[in-house]
């Protein structure tokens, strides 16, 4: 559930990120090109914290003798 959060929140604020970017260079808001390029930056956004939360878990070793 939390990397669906995170999908979701950094498409969000992709989105509001480029409505202001393109505020500030005076551009016409494209809606479709924003979606496209937020959805993909959310998806690695959440494929890197999934990668990154599953290495920094604590691997138990259990030792045989």
């Amino acid at each position: 559930m939390k990397y669906v959060t995170l999908f979701f929140w950094t498409f969000i604020l992709g989105e509001v990120l480029g409505y202001i970017a393109s505020a500030l260079m005076a551009v016409s808001y494209d809606a479709t090109t924003v979606s496209l390029f937020s959805a993909i930056i959310a998806s690695v956004a959440a494929i890197v914290a999934l990668l990154i939360s599953k290495s920094s878990t604590p691997k138990i070793h259990q030792h045989q003798d």
